[in-house]
């Protein structure tokens, strides 16, 4: 790699001489060159880097591509047998009792929303239970919003009726623990 020198030339470093400076025009041109070869090697040298650092891993395996040219016999995997197969985990809140009495609250679109599509099929429903407390007296409060598959102009896509939690379901546990202490307190009165 060769050096040149920090300093750039200026004008009063240029030879005065036809011949002088026809030397030094043929000299740059000579660094020029050599630098240009110098870069694009880096270039390269960049260029290879990154492929092997970021280019998919396939690419590092030479003759990868003869691996698929013969064609070979695989075997069938042996018959299993059924596997059990363990219920879903639920995550979240432990399912409510089931010996509870429900209260079912059905939430369906309204007939204004309704007429804003020109077909509406019913796919199913979404089901969400809520524990309401009145003293001395649990209840189970299922949710049911429909699920619709609405088509207009003949696009379609999935409606559900909304649902809008009552307040007073958030302060539920504090309303237990309250109820608790004032029953305990009665009865040691």
């Amino acid at each position: 790699m060769e050096h040149m020198p920090p300093n750039a030339v200026t004008v009063a470093d240029l030879p005065v001489e036809p011949d002088a400076l026809q030397a030094f025009a043929l000299e740059q041109n000579r660094l020029a060159r050599v630098l240009w070869e110098q870069l694009e090697i880096l270039q390269h040298q960049i260029a290879q880097l990154n492929r092997a650092r970021f280019g998919v891993s396939s690419e590092r395996l030479a003759a990868q591509a003869e691996l698929f040219d013969a064609a070979t016999d695989i075997p069938a995997p042996p018959a299993v047998d059924a596997i059990p197969v363990e219920r879903h985990t639920r995550k979240g809140r432990p399912a409510l009792p089931k010996d509870l009495p429900r209260t079912r609250i059905e939430y369906d679109l309204s007939d204004e929303q309704k007429m804003a599509f020109d077909t509406l099929e019913r796919i199913g429903e979404e089901r969400s239970e809520t524990l309401h407390y009145e003293p001395s007296n649990l209840t189970v409060i299922e949710h049911i919003r429909f699920k619709y598959v609405a088509k207009k102009d003949g696009e379609s896509t999935i409606v559900t009726a909304s649902w809008i939690a009552s307040s007073r379901m958030s302060g539920l546990p504090s309303i237990i623990l309250a109820g608790a202490l004032t029953h305990q307190n009665c009865n040691s009165c």
